[in-house]
């Protein structure tokens, strides 16, 4: 097959776009002919590391840098633009969406080149259909940019829900990242899909090291962190709520004084926010903020943390949980959204109860204080991961999918049902 798959863009090293990347991979694997398109593409602040980010295609030339608010007004562009370059895709079978405004894209290019095209969403589309904790922070694409967005809502609100329900209707197959997002997908617009969770590489169970976690220091962008420590992994956003995994850390020390916080990721204006709250809490010894790091020392640090903890109260999925799974640690995330169905509780890890901190400490001391606990669960989470969570699996389904739209057949009945109406954001 020739697919060409489209994003909303590559400018953070978030989840969503560690997906599209391991799909490239993944199909090609299975020798398929891939490009991926997008709106803007910056290579240096989206995994730079990560080979397959130098054959992402932008939709257009890139902006001026001293545009403000480019990211959003480049795919606003792209949107409107998109009818006039579908001679460029007239060689590709196949189109697949990765969340708005890819499905339009496909949609578009489907319909004038009558081809057949695929949508996969790990979300509705957030704008229109915002969690709590959406409407509490707002939604920006990018620090700075969160005016441009909920003026755009405001002012062409009722359009943008009439194409983002077309384009997800009328897609041959609708494919959503874990039972979770699939149940929120089909309350939304009322269509049947087929779950096609987000993976992981699992390590080989031999390379599963427990002892080494306990003791001894791991080097990292400069930094050497002392073992055993808690990993946190997520994109810097407020949504994500660290600040649940550093009030937690807080209790932990006062019993466990060894015990140490360690976060990854590109920092931003939330960052400093952070520190902050890390400077007046005392806890500057035990927080230990590593950058954007490589895959390989990713790699390194899941695989010598005593417990992996995913703060974020209203998560869709939560790629970095199974990617701890793959490296055999522990998890601690709320029994909430998608970690629900990631993390079997007690067995793998533990779910606490939303928003009761005590609990959530209390899982997180448990298990960055006994080696034996934490490998017992660690291993059943590895074993999870393999079964269910591989990137294999993913690439396999997701291969069966696009060859079925090929040859016509569609996956569910995508019959229109009660749907929910959309919540403007505003703020």
């Amino acid at each position: 097959m020739r697919i060409a798959i489209f994003h909303l863009g590559f400018f953070y090293s978030g989840g969503g776009e560690k997906l599209v990347l391991e799909e490239m991979r993944g199909l090609r694997g299975l020798g398929h002919e891939v490009d991926c398109y997008a709106p803007y593409v910056d290579r240096e602040g989206c995994y730079p590391d990560v080979p397959e980010m130098a054959e992402i295609r932008p939709l257009l030339p890139p902006p001026p840098t001293w545009l403000p608010m480019k990211d959003p007004l480049w795919v606003t562009l792209s949107c409107l633009l998109i009818p006039f370059m579908a001679w460029r895709f007239r060689r590709f079978d196949v189109f697949l969406g990765a969340n708005q405004p890819g499905p339009w894209f496909a949609f578009v290019l489907g319909r004038i080149l009558r081809k057949p095209y695929l949508i996969y969403l790990a979300q509705p589309l957030r704008i229109l259909h915002p969690r709590a904790v959406d409407l509490e922070n707002g939604i920006r694409i990018r620090e700075g940019d969160g005016r441009y967005i909920s003026a755009l809502t405001r002012s062409a609100g009722r359009i943008i829900d009439w194409v983002d329900r077309l384009t997800v209707r009328n897609a041959q197959a609708i494919l959503t990242n874990g039972e979770h997002v699939g149940r929120w997908i089909k309350e939304v617009y009322g269509v049947e899909n087929r779950v096609c969770a987000a993976g992981c590489h699992p390590l080989p169970e031999a390379h599963l090291g427990y002892k080494e976690r306990w003791s001894g220091e791991l080097p990292v962008n400069g930094t050497s962190v002392s073992k055993p420590y808690v990993l946190l992994t997520n994109r810097h956003s407020p949504m994500k709520r660290f600040e649940y995994a550093i009030w937690s850390l807080k209790s932990i020390v006062r019993k466990a004084p060894h015990v140490s916080l360690v976060i990854t990721g590109q920092e931003t204006e939330y960052t400093d926010q952070l520190r902050y709250l890390v400077d007046g809490m005392g806890l500057g010894h035990a927080v230990h903020f590593v950058g954007l790091v490589t895959e390989e020392d990713l790699r390194r640090l899941y695989l010598n943390a005593a417990v992996y903890v995913y703060p974020s109260p209203e998560e869709d999925f939560g790629m970095g949980i199974v990617e701890a799974m793959a490296a055999g640690t522990p998890v601690v995330a709320w029994n909430n959204g998608g970690p629900t169905v990631t993390v079997v509780d007690g067995q793998t890890g533990f779910l606490a109860e939303p928003y009761d901190t005590n609990h959530f400490a209390d899982a997180l001391l448990r298990l960055s204080t006994n080696p034996v606990l934490a490998e017992r669960l660690g291993r059943a989470g590895h074993k999870r991961a393999v079964q269910v969570f591989s990137y294999a699996r993913h690439s396999e389904t997701l291969a069966g999918a696009l060859l079925c739209a090929i040859d016509g057949a569609r996956l569910g009945s995508n019959v229109p049902e009660v749907a929910t109406d959309p919540i403007w954001v505003e703020e």
